[in-house]
């Protein structure tokens, strides 16, 4: 009686869980491609509105050369790249 209980449960969640699959995933994957669909629509217009502030910038300012840097600081340390060595080939 046991068995046949307990395997009436393992059918009845498996057929629980394959339904609820069907039915869930394909609207999570919809949720989820919208939700990637918006960000990517905001960052296309943040960066449409930057590239009309560069070009409002570069037309008052024309003949002018401005190097604007995002990195605070870049401490590469090339102490520790090696040593070089010139050498000549022989043949």
């Amino acid at each position: 009686m046991q068995l046949i209980r307990t395997i009436a449960i393992i059918l009845i969640v498996y057929y629980s869980f394959k339904i609820l699959f069907r039915v869930f995933f394909p609207l999570l994957i919809a949720y989820w491609a919208n939700k990637k669909m918006q960000q990517f629509g905001h960052q296309q217009q943040n960066n449409f509105s930057s590239q009309e502030e560069a070009k409002r910038f570069a037309k008052q300012k024309e003949g002018e050369v401005k190097i604007q840097s995002h990195s605070k600081s870049n401490n590469s340390n090339s102490d520790n790249l090696g040593e070089y060595v010139d050498y000549e080939e022989v043949k």
